[in-house]
């Protein structure tokens, strides 16, 4: 599903708004979670789930083509969590 996608159908579960301002409200929610992010803070969507951002440590990983060990900086990446509604749901709980 795209964020055009996602506009779409929040077209049709709302009559009334045009699809421009549909793909700006999608494209507001992306630049609010992306800004959350890169704060480092967590986003808590009752009944749908958890993004946690974590960070990974630094590792060491090995280049086949080359055959010689390179290091995999640590880096920080966002992990989601469903909701146990969202799961139930899905599963048909």
């Amino acid at each position: 599903m795209t964020k055009n996608d996602i506009a779409v159908e929040l077209c049709k579960r709302i009559p009334d708004l045009p699809k421009s301002t549909a793909l700006h409200v999608v494209d507001g929610v992306t630049d609010i979670l992306a800004d959350a992010f890169d704060r480092g803070e967590n986003v808590y969507l009752r009944g749908f789930g958890t993004m946690e951002v974590k960070t990974t440590k630094k590792k060491k990983a090995r280049n086949i083509n080359a055959g010689t060990t390179v290091v995999v900086p640590a880096q920080r990446i966002v992990k989601f969590k469903l909701s146990n509604q969202l799961k139930n749901r899905m599963n048909n709980d």
